[in-house]
């Protein structure tokens, strides 16, 4: 005879693992974000009604108005989807160079896509702060009053 067990949720590597901040397993009851047409358009004319949307695409642009929009969102910040939309191509790797200046927190979270599909741990990044582990240094470009 042959006994089957339910599947751990919180089992690593299974895909479902998720933990809250405290590091404890998350409840598998996680909220769902709707990534559509209609949350994607509301989030890119809330940036463009701020007057924190993209206006150019160059790397050094990007980097100073990506940080404008997470400061504008501020605990909402932005995922994967809603930042590609926004016009910041290889979004993930805007953040990781923010993220030499600045404190990012990166969110987890379950979202349907613009596809339909359901994607597992997308990432949302949320700006904290300046670092301070930073030695205090001429402005740069991506705070107010840097660069050229």
């Amino acid at each position: 005879m042959m006994t089957t067990h339910a599947p751990n949720e919180n089992a690593p590597g299974q895909g479902s693992a998720y933990q809250n901040q405290a590091g404890g397993p998350a409840p598998s009851t996680q909220k769902v974000v709707d990534c559509g047409t209609e949350n994607i358009t509301a989030v890119c004319r809330e940036l463009r009604e701020a007057g924190v949307e993209l206006r150019a695409a160059d790397g050094r642009t990007q980097l100073e108005t990506l940080r404008r929009a997470l400061e504008y969102r501020g605990d909402r910040g932005l995922n994967t989807y809603e930042g590609t939309a926004a016009g910041y191509l290889r979004f993930a790797t805007r953040i990781f160079n923010l993220k030499e200046q600045w404190n990012i927190y990166t969110l987890r979270e379950d979202v349907i896509g613009p596809d339909g599909l359901l994607h597992k741990g997308v990432a949302r990044y949320v700006l904290l702060g300046r670092r301070h582990d930073l030695k205090k240094a001429a402005a740069s470009p991506t705070e107010p009053g840097g660069g050229a």
